[in-house]
């Protein structure tokens, strides 16, 4: 098995989890569980970078804009994420908010 890096800025890992399928088969849902616990925030995050949620949108701090992360990704979460991304743009739900995200998910 090999993995694969996807480096992340704060606000692509913020909404990650809005990409991926809140519906599948049960072994595509374990998948996405073990995405959506990798990009979690920890209660220290969210302290530090002061993350809110104010009328369903993510607010943060300015120390978190020049933040990046790293995630370690298998071969079926890159599966995962690349089919999420497909069907996004075939959907034509690729917006300018989570282009960069697509982008960095079709390069992997």
């Amino acid at each position: 098995m090999t993995t694969k890096t996807l480096k992340l800025t704060f606000k692509e890992r913020a909404m990650l989890p809005e990409i991926l399928p809140a519906a599948a088969n049960k072994l595509k849902q374990i998948i996405v569980r073990s995405l959506i616990r990798k990009v979690e925030f920890t209660p220290e995050e969210i302290e530090k970078f002061e993350i809110r949620i104010l009328r369903e949108e993510i607010r943060w701090n300015q120390q978190a804009a020049s933040e990046t992360f790293e995630l370690e990704l298998s071969d079926s979460e890159v599966i995962v994420l690349k089919e999420a991304s497909s069907d996004l743009d075939k959907n034509n739900r690729v917006t300018q908010h989570n282009l960069s995200l697509i982008e960095k998910i079709d390069s992997l």
